[in-house]
């Protein structure tokens, strides 16, 4: 009974933090996801996300890892996850700034243990989100002032599924599924005086939807008793995703919302193409000690310049990011005090985003907490709540760019179940 009075103390408090997180955003609103697919999502467990990331080398028992297919070996019990988060930015320019945040599934994946050397796993997770609406005024020498107003929004979504295998040390894996989405984006001209000076709306929608392969590698050596070292590998191919677009262009006079005279220009349906996705890989680290504790380090690295769509390259460099991080458990096997069976992580990240402005590279920088909360054992299953929180900065006001700096919290379920129970008699 105290048992269940502290797991409902504890789910209450996320979900109260959450509620308060949820209703104090303002909407979603990120200027840099106009470009290209828009940003680039986590695809971490939340766990790992409270370790700044950290997730290559990691074959936790009870966790299915997708950022390494090779992981899924690792598995002692089929693993059931959902993760969800929320978001506060502050948008800043040399001129202005204004607050907007969104809340958004995190994944939805499951993991099973085929055998001792086996591994599958197969869920849903978003890839990039798009979500933006601004203006800008300029002035036409003599003549009138025009406002621009540019808004979208839209992402890419995987289907995944994947398997590993283990040969003595070392367990190789793999995934494959399906991208797909879609992007929607407008913007819209118009003008101030009495001139009487059409104004102009450019509206588009691009369907996306294509094929994708990543391989992963995970070496696991037990140095001694009680240490074990983890080194792993992953490398995702690059992308040529089919696209289909359709556009128009219309002038009118007045509001847009309630014009007073409109025509339609020109219009583009169904115009196919490619959208190019670079490959990228990443290598990862991590010395554990039992189940007390685990410290690592991560490298991820992606050559964006070579995105393109429709055969044209956008505002994209080579993407780089470091992360460390670690866990503590102070005693995963108490029984007198159910607290000490708490994980406690914390970690950190720097690197550069995978947009480029004005001859600027976009830095990105944060640090994590992050806490996992064990959900009561039986003989058969077991199961735990994580919660990460961040606190980090993208981007710079020099150059006539901007920066955000944001606060995320995550919160994710990770329950576990045993499959495959052989029946025994006496």
């Amino acid at each position: 009974m105290q048992y269940w009075k502290k797991t409902i103390k504890l789910t209450t408090l996320f979900v109260l933090a959450f509620s308060v997180h949820q209703k104090i955003v303002a909407q979603e609103n990120s200027p840099y996801s106009r470009y290209g697919l828009g940003n680039l999502k986590q695809i971490e467990n939340i766990a790992n996300r409270g370790m700044g990331g950290i997730a290559i080398a990691d074959d936790n028992p009870l966790i299915a890892n997708p950022v390494n297919p090779a992981t899924y070996t690792g598995l002692k019990l089929t693993a059931y996850q959902i993760g969800i988060e929320a978001s506060l930015v502050k948008i800043k320019s040399n001129n202005s700034s204004n607050r907007t945040g969104s809340t958004t599934l995190a994944y939805m994946n499951i993991g099973i243990p085929v055998s001792k050397k086996m591994g599958i796993s197969f869920g849903l997770l978003p890839q990039t989100r798009s979500k933006y609406s601004f203006a800008k005024t300029d002035s036409i020498d003599g003549i009138s002032k025009v406002n621009y107003n540019y808004y979208g929004g839209g992402g890419l979504q995987k289907i995944y599924v994947g398997a590993a295998y283990k040969l003595g040390e070392v367990s190789v894996g793999f995934n494959t599924g399906y991208n797909f989405g879609n992007l929607v984006n407008s913007s819209e001209s118009s003008f101030t005086d009495s001139l009487k000076i059409l104004s102009n709306n450019i509206t588009g929608r691009t369907t996306m939807g294509g094929a994708f392969w990543q391989v992963g590698a995970l070496w696991h050596k037990k140095i001694s008793t009680n240490y074990s070292l983890k080194i792993g590998a992953t490398y995702s191919g690059a992308q040529s995703i089919n696209a289909k677009k359709e556009a128009y262009w219309e002038s009118f006079l007045g509001d847009i919302s309630s014009p007073d005279y409109v025509r339609r220009i020109d219009s583009v349906k169904n115009l196919t193409g490619k959208i190019k996705i670079p490959s990228n890989w990443g290598v990862g680290v991590i010395l554990g000690y039992g189940d007390q504790w685990q410290i690592g380090m991560d490298l991820t690295a992606s050559d964006w310049s070579k995105y393109s769509a429709y055969g044209n390259a956008d505002s994209f460099s080579n993407m780089y990011m470091i992360k460390l991080g670690g866990a503590f458990t102070p005693d995963v096997n108490s029984v007198s005090d159910y607290w000490k069976k708490i994980t406690f992580r914390t970690g950190l990240y720097t690197g550069q985003d995978i947009f480029k402005f004005n001859n600027t590279n976009l830095k990105k920088s944060g640090a994590t907490l992050g806490i996992g909360y064990p959900i009561r054992r039986t003989n058969s299953s077991i199961g735990q709540i994580n919660a990460a929180f961040e606190i980090g900065k993208r981007g710079t006001t020099d150059n006539g760019l901007v920066s955000e700096n944001y606060t995320r919290f995550s919160f994710g379920f990770t329950f576990n179940d045993k499959w495959f129970i052989k029946r025994r008699y006496d």
